[in-house]
């Protein structure tokens, strides 16, 4: 399988977080408790396999899941190089279009082939999502990964 990743689009993004002062929200749940970002441009990567996956404005996703007391030795999950990453971790994740496994390889490969992150960084990512993604995966429900599918999709033979 080649791990051999190319990016159509420019990660465009917003980050959907309050203000530390804000006690006057509408939402039913602050951003705050939640970081979130909604991409809002297209982006569309060419996956091994020859799969394009396309994700269109809109979609929310919340960088990279590390916990804080790894930030030292890893890195802060917004950081620009773990960016791009987590958004195709999370759209894969999401919409369910691969096996996790796949999603989770995808995820490494992608951190060392295209955004340049350092074996051992990547690996220790990794490493965190196989362990821990399990529920992150499981509880999405069948109107989950259907609502997703509008926002994200995957084509064979891309090429």
């Amino acid at each position: 399988m080649s791990t051999v990743f190319s990016v159509k689009g420019n990660l465009k993004i917003k980050f959907l977080i309050c203000p530390e002062s804000c006690h006057d929200c509408k939402t039913e749940s602050c951003p705050n408790e939640k970081k979130r970002i909604e991409l809002l441009e297209e982006v569309t990567i060419i996956l091994p396999e020859n799969q394009k996956l396309r994700i269109d404005p809109g979609f929310h996703f919340d960088g990279a899941s590390i916990p804080r007391i790894c930030w030292t030795s890893i890195g802060h999950p917004l950081e620009h190089r773990f960016i791009f990453a987590s958004l195709l971790h999370d759209a894969l994740y999401v919409s369910q279009y691969v096996e996790r496994a796949v999603a989770d390889r995808y995820f490494y490969d992608f951190l060392r082939d295209y955004s340049g992150v350092g074996s051992f960084t990547a690996w220790k990512m990794y490493t965190g999502v196989r362990l821990f993604g399990g529920d992150a995966w499981r509880e999405k429900t069948d109107s989950m990964i259907s609502d997703a599918r509008k926002l994200i999709a995957l084509e064979e033979n891309a090429i």
